[in-house]
């Protein structure tokens, strides 16, 4: 007697896309990540002690020019105490260069450690521009003051800096860069990983690169380059930028490529928008450019849904691992 056996696919349920509002309620402004939030708090730590070895000298400029060149770090704490930023900074040696007939290419912030760790004059030059900001005669004919003014030493830096806990603050501001640089890889690792576990699940791959079908460079694709079928770009941004609309409008123009080419041939290819962060919340016309730019927008809170998207779109010869399961629209 033949015995019949009945094959059993899991069932997963697919979320319609996030509306603006739904988006907007579920979006992280700040987010937390404890292994990022652990590295940057030790990183302050170990910056504050660093600062504690340091022994100041007599005079006022050999001190600073001693606390320039006893750690790379140091510069960045002393821009904190200036309450200037990393790249107004930078601006401002262009500018210093300049008086000095010197019109070349505007050095990165490596070449100025460079400079402060080996080249005297430089290092003398920069300490006298902290301490005596608009009354530095170099500059001050040709340099607004309103620049000078800025990256003057507060008198009583001396003491601020042997303070651990007046020093805490300038130590975090002082890391804001990097630690704005590093939360943005968090994520993306964050979404790799997720990528990571759904495509080893079911034997797909997942890439990123330039995909032909947009004409850009997709942050992640599934399953490959030359057939994708899944894109996914990804953005999270905490300030706000003007780089937001040029984002918003070149993430347009993949959009409507990739709905042309369905329209064209009959596939279902499609694109998630990944974003997140208060810098988006706060450009609310960009935001809504890129939820309606979308098949489906993702945040933080959301992730969980990009398994059931995949399985949707992805056709069912690439599932190598097990079988795709059927994706129930909720």
């Amino acid at each position: 007697m033949a015995h019949l056996f009945t094959l059993t696919y899991m069932t997963i349920k697919l979320a319609p896309k996030l509306s603006l509002n739904e988006f907007i309620q579920t979006c992280t402004p700040l987010a937390g990540i404890p292994p990022l939030e652990d590295r940057f708090e030790q990183r302050v730590n170990d910056l504050i002690d660093a600062v504690a070895h340091f022994e100041p000298s007599e005079e006022e400029i050999s001190t600073l020019i001693q606390f320039l060149r006893a750690d790379r770090d140091f510069l960045g704490i002393i821009l904190a105490l200036s309450n200037m930023s990393q790249e107004k900074f930078l601006r401002l040696l262009t500018a210093q260069r300049f008086i000095q007939g010197d019109f070349g290419n505007e050095w990165g912030i490596n070449a100025v450690h460079r400079k402060i760790a080996t080249d005297d004059e430089f290092v003398m030059q920069l300490a006298s521009l902290f301490l005596e900001g608009q009354q530095n005669s170099f500059v001050a004919s040709q340099i607004a003051r309103f620049y000078l003014n800025q990256i003057r030493l507060p008198s009583n830096w001396r003491q601020i800096v042997l303070d651990r806990q007046i020093l805490t603050g300038f130590a975090y501001r002082k890391l804001t860069g990097e630690y704005n640089d590093a939360k943005g890889d968090a994520i993306e690792n964050i979404i790799r990983s997720t990528l990571d576990e759904i495509t080893l699940r079911y034997g797909l791959s997942h890439t990123k690169g330039q995909v032909r079908l947009v004409g850009k460079e997709v942050d992640h694709v599934l399953p490959s380059r030359d057939e994708p079928f899944v894109m996914i770009m990804t953005t999270y941004m905490e300030t706000t930028s003007s780089s937001q609309t040029a984002r918003a409008n070149e993430q347009r123009e993949m959009y409507l490529a990739i709905q042309n080419d369905n329209m064209r041939h009959g596939s279902k290819r499609v694109l998630v928008n990944f974003v997140d962060g208060s810098g988006w919340l706060a450009r609310r016309p960009d935001l809504r450019k890129l939820i309606d730019s979308c098949d489906y927008i993702l945040n933080l809170k959301t992730l969980d849904r990009l398994e059931a998207i995949i399985c949707k779109y992805i056709p069912e010869r690439y599932f190598t691992q097990s079988t795709r399961p059927v994706v129930e629209e909720a």
